[in-house]
């Protein structure tokens, strides 16, 4: 086996281009990948986080929305016994105005039944008046004088 000096040639040349391969291929390349790797990581990492603060957002908002809801069925609750309060005030109001128009009604009947009873007696007392001049002035016997007393009485009622 003889070595010559070609095949230490074709080793060198070899040789220096693994180092010119490594040093301005590979190790460039190596680089580029690792801060690929690192940007993808990075990019992954941030993902991640984005998700968790998403996750945390809608915890947040769906408690806000829970709070809402229950402050809305407050709101209701309060509108709905104040427009109870507000109907059965209006219905007391409502009986004591009743109320009211049915004692001035009351009143004005009564009124009007005490002129009615003034008019029945100041009538009473004519036609009793006027009965009792007839009477003296006829001095008639008792059947005249009751026949004379209804005539005057059924007379005088017919006017008034």
């Amino acid at each position: 086996m003889s070595i010559d000096l070609t095949f230490i040639g074709q080793i060198v040349v070899f040789l220096t281009l693994v180092y010119l391969m490594r040093k301005h291929l590979y190790g460039p390349m190596s680089e580029l990948m690792e801060a690929r790797a690192q940007k993808i990581a990075d990019g992954l990492a941030a993902a991640d986080a984005g998700m968790e603060a998403r996750a945390k957002a809608e915890a947040e908002i769906a408690e806000q929305m829970k709070e809402a809801r229950a402050r809305a069925a407050d709101i209701l609750a309060s509108a709905e016994k104040r427009a109870a309060e507000i109907g059965e005030e209006a219905v007391l109001r409502a009986r004591s105005d009743a109320e009211g128009i049915i004692d001035a009604a009351r009143e004005e009947v009564n009124a009007e039944l005490g002129r009615a009873r003034q008019i029945l007696r100041e009538e009473v007392a004519d036609i009793a008046m006027l009965a009792a001049e007839r009477v003296v002035e006829a001095e008639l016997d008792a059947k005249r004088h009751a026949k004379l007393i209804d005539g005057i009485v059924s007379t005088g009622f017919g006017n008034a």
